[in-house]
């Protein structure tokens, strides 16, 4: 069967003409006014983001990484404190981690969500007093056991942080991702479901006092201009370009939300019953990635590629298996994370796939 156009993972090319419009009159109106860094739209988009979950206090940085090593230095994780986080959401907290001289301790993952295991942090926060954050990673936008993840933690005195890079808009019985930790970190590079026109990132802190700080922190460190008070700073910051288009999408995020997530439960109505789509039918989902779960996933792959549709894995190498972290993490056994990253295919969910398309996966799985 010959395929003429291959239907791609991703297409940041397709624009609504209406949305097009209103982003193209929001940077022209940044263009004209001469103000590009830390302007009204930076401003007004913090505020926004904040009432979005819960009334926080916003800082607008640089990209998501960037969010989680100034979120761990704004709450006082430091030299030689063991941080919690998953090894199967492609190293960035563990990145983030490690550039600050903290050590990451590895969680592994429940095997039906891919998000992080109750019952393994509850395990390894009892075995190390030295735990003092805890990372979790809302991974493919489907959120976490948070309630319980937050418990945990809380129980063993430490804090948590949320990674909500995939999953703004995700809401976990009625609650927002990002409202249960002391901080929470947001990515709006350009595939994610609030993606801005290159990189961009934001922190939402419960308190007032550690949203300052970690601004100054993006800042160089400045107390006032030049002069640098506070040690680790760095420039980090959401330029008001990027920020203006955010400010435009931020509107219809529930609504392609609900389109990505349709797109899922569609994707696993064809599904037999030997694979499974991870979060199809979750309340809690913002369905930031399709991802299928599947004993053959190298055959599987190979069917999708015959058919002209793109597939990728999110993400192929576990933290523990990278080559750069090896000696970090020797003797590190994750069986379920270990079973995961061999079954796991992403196989394409944005707003703007058409329904010819959509029915071209759902054919395709349904053949596999």
């Amino acid at each position: 069967m010959n395929f003429p156009e291959q239907i791609p993972l991703n297409d940041l090319s397709r624009w609504e003409s209406a949305e097009e419009a209103e982003i193209l009159s929001a940077i022209g109106d940044v263009v004209k006014s001469g103000v590009f860094i830390n302007g009204p739209h930076v401003s007004a988009f913090e505020e926004k983001l904040g009432k979005l979950i819960g009334n926080r206090f916003v800082v607008g940085v640089g990209n998501g990484t960037d969010a989680l090593v100034l979120s761990l230095l704004a709450i006082g994780i430091g030299k030689g404190d063991l941080v919690g986080t998953v090894a199967n959401a492609g190293g960035y907290a563990t990145n983030a981690i490690l550039q600050i001289g903290a050590e990451p301790l590895l969680i592994d993952v429940d095997v039906q969500t891919a998000q992080m295991s109750c019952v393994d942090l509850k395990e390894k926060l009892s075995g190390s007093q030295k735990v003092k954050a805890v990372i979790v990673t809302h991974l493919y936008g489907l959120m976490a056991n948070t309630k319980e993840i937050k418990e945990a933690v809380d129980s063993h005195g430490a804090l948590l942080i949320e990674d909500c890079a995939q999953a703004i808009g995700a809401q976990l019985d009625g609650t927002p991702a990002g409202v249960f930790g002391c901080a929470s970190t947001f990515s709006f590079y350009p595939t994610k479901n609030l993606g801005c026109l290159g990189d961009g990132g934001a922190i939402a802190f419960e308190s007032r006092i550690h949203a300052d700080y970690s601004r100054k922190l993006a800042q160089y460190g400045w107390s006032t201009r030049y002069v640098v008070d506070y040690q680790f700073g760095m420039n980090s910051r959401f330029d008001e370009i990027q920020a203006a288009v955010t400010n435009v999408r931020l509107k219809n995020l529930e609504a392609k939300n609900a389109v990505r997530q349709k797109i899922i439960n569609k994707y696993q109505s064809s599904v037999g019953s030997s694979r499974r789509m991870i979060g199809s039918e979750a309340r809690s989902n913002s369905g930031y990635l399709a991802v299928l779960v599947s004993p053959r996933r190298s055959e599987d792959q190979k069917k999708f590629t015959d058919a002209g549709i793109q597939t990728a894995v999110h993400f192929p190498v576990l933290d523990h298996r990278q080559s750069a972290w090896r000696n970090q993490f020797a003797g590190v056994n994750l069986p379920n994370s270990e079973f995961l990253v061999d079954q796991i295919l992403t196989i394409p969910c944005f707003p703007n796939l058409t329904e010819i398309e959509i029915e071209r996966v759902c054919e395709t799985l349904a053949r596999l």
